[in-house]
């Protein structure tokens, strides 16, 4: 503790370090996750309960499910609320293609990504 109070800088870098770190694992989290939606649009024209719609359907929805455990609903305010919102709408529509094969929502869950990449991509340059 008296390293801290000597030194307060050391605490701040070390917040900044895992800070970005944050960024770029959650930068990442993103990119694939809208890879992973493009290629699953790719996908439609295969029967219903493919394997590999299956399969990229249950890692599009681990990946929404571990960002959204990332928002913090105290302190992010609205974006945080809305964020939540836009994930679940992801994830409502990757159930739907890999439950009913049902592609109707997936074109707006993939421009939802797009935008969320686009945002967090000058968040993460910003951070750098």
């Amino acid at each position: 503790m008296e390293n801290k109070e000597k030194n307060p800088n050391i605490v701040d870098s070390v917040v900044n370090e895992k800070a970005k770190k944050s960024i770029k694992i959650i930068e990442k989290l993103l990119k694939e996750m809208h890879k992973d939606i493009r290629e699953l649009i790719d996908l439609e024209n295969l029967d219903k309960g493919t394997e590999d719609i299956k399969k990229k359907s249950m890692r599009i929805t681990k990946i929404c499910v571990a960002l959204q455990s990332t928002l913090d609903h105290e302190n992010g305010g609205i974006v945080a609320h809305h964020l939540d919102h836009l994930y679940k709408h992801i994830r409502y529509a990757v159930h739907r293609v890999r439950d009913e094969h049902d592609f109707t929502f997936l074109q707006s869950a993939e421009k939802v990504t797009a935008e969320i990449n686009e945002g967090w991509q000058k968040i993460a340059k910003s951070a750098a």
